[in-house]
C-alpha cells in the first residue's frame, strides 16, 4: 500500500511543480494568446469527458480517447463507432465521427474526423462592400493506433491531416499526438500523459502560424469496484495559461451514469467562476452509450454536447 501511495504522491508533487512554474503568469494575458492556427483543435470531443471537466488523461477508455489520450484506445476490446454533436455559439456546429477496431495482440487502430462549421457568412472587401457569402470550416482527419506493453503500460498516437478554409483561402498541416497510460499494479490508480497537436507551421495567405500545442498530465482513481471515479488533469498549452480539470463519475446502475466537474484557468476564469462548471448524464442501453454534457461559459451562457457510442 505504501508503494502505491508513493505513485500518487509523486503525481501530486509534479502537479504542484507545474503550478509553481506558471502561476506567476496567471494574472496577465499570455504572450502567445491569439497567435496559434487551427484553434478548433482545443475544443474537446465526447460528452462523457466534457461532463467530467475534461479530466481524461488517465481515464479515457473509449474511442474518444483518440483526443484525450490515444493510449487509452488500447483498453477497447470490441469495435466501436462514435458520433458527437456540439452546439457551440452563434450557430457554430462542432461534429465528430470515429471508428476503432481491436486487432488482437497487435493493438487497436482507429480513424476519426472532427469538423467545425461556421455557417454562412457575409463577405466584404477592404472598403466594407459586400462581396457575397462564404462558408468557412475547419477539418481534421485522424488515424490512431495504440497497444499495451505488458499488463500495466500502454502507448498510443495519432497522425492528423488538418485543414482550415476561409472563403478562397486555405491552409493545411500535418500534426501528431503521443500519449502514455500507466495503471499502477494492484491499485485503482492510473496515470496519464498526452502531448497534443505537435506539427509543422500552418501557412495562411502570407504568414505562418504555430499549432496550439498542449501537454496534458493527469490521474484517475477508482472506488467501489470501479463504480466511482475521481480524475484530475493539468494542461500546459503553448498559447494560454495553465488549466486544471477535475471530475467525478458515478455509475448509479447498469443503465444510468452521472458526472460532474470543473475546469479552472490559473489566474481566474475570464468569464467568471461559474464558467468552469460541467455536468452530464449517460445511458447504457444494449450496446449503446448515449451521453449528454452541459458546460457553463458564464456570461456567454451554456453549450450542450450529445454523443453516442455503439459497441458491436
Amino acid at each position: 500500500m505504501l508503494k502505491h501511495n508513493r505513485y500518487f504522491l509523486w503525481l501530486i508533487l509534479c502537479m504542484i511543480a507545474l503550478y509553481s512554474w506558471t502561476v506567476a503568469d496567471g494574472a496577465d494575458i499570455h504572450e502567445n494568446a491569439g497567435t496559434r492556427a487551427m484553434t478548433f483543435l482545443k475544443i474537446g470531443v465526447g460528452a462523457r469527458a466534457i461532463g467530467m471537466g475534461e479530466s481524461q488523461a488517465a481515464d479515457a477508455n473509449d474511442l474518444y480517447a483518440s483526443y484525450w489520450n490515444p493510449a487509452g484506445l488500447a483498453k477497447i476490446q470490441r469495435p466501436q463507432i462514435g458520433l458527437m454533436h456540439n452546439e457551440w455559439f452563434e450557430g457554430i456546429n462542432h461534429e465528430f465521427i470515429g471508428f476503432v477496431q481491436p486487432i488482437g495482440n497487435a493493438g487497436v487502430i482507429g480513424a476519426s474526423a472532427i469538423f467545425l462549421s461556421f455557417g454562412e457568412l457575409q463577405g466584404r472587401d477592404a472598403e466594407g462592400n459586400e462581396t457575397g457569402t462564404f462558408r468557412p470550416y475547419d477539418l481534421a482527419l485522424i488515424l490512431s493506433y495504440a497497444r499495451h506493453f505488458g499488463s500495466a503500460l500502454s502507448f498510443g498516437g495519432n497522425a492528423k491531416l488538418i485543414r482550415e478554409q476561409i472563403d478562397d483561402e486555405s491552409a493545411q498541416v500535418i500534426a501528431f499526438d503521443v500519449g502514455g497510460l500507466y495503471d499502477v499494479p494492484n491499485s485503482s490508480l492510473s496515470l496519464g500523459f498526452n502531448a497534443q497537436h505537435l506539427g509543422t507551421k500552418a501557412k495562411f495567405v502570407e504568414e505562418s502560424f504555430n499549432l496550439p500545442v498542449n501537454i496534458k498530465v493527469g490521474f484517475a482513481y477508482r472506488l467501489l469496484d470501479d463504480a466511482f471515479t475521481i480524475a484530475a488533469d493539468v494542461n500546459r498549452p503553448s498559447d494560454n495559461d495553465v488549466t486544471t480539470g477535475f471530475g467525478i463519475a458515478f455509475i448509479a446502475s447498469d443503465v444510468l451514469h452521472l458526472r460532474t466537474g470543473y475546469k479552472y484557468t490559473l489566474g481566474g476564469n475570464d468569464l467568471g467562476a461559474a464558467s468552469g462548471i460541467t455536468g452530464g448524464i449517460g445511458l447504457a442501453i444494449e450496446g449503446f452509450q448515449i451521453d449528454y454534457a452541459f458546460v457553463s461559459f458564464g456570461k456567454l451562457g451554456p453549450v450542450h454536447r450529445f454523443s453516442l457510442i455503439s459497441n458491436f
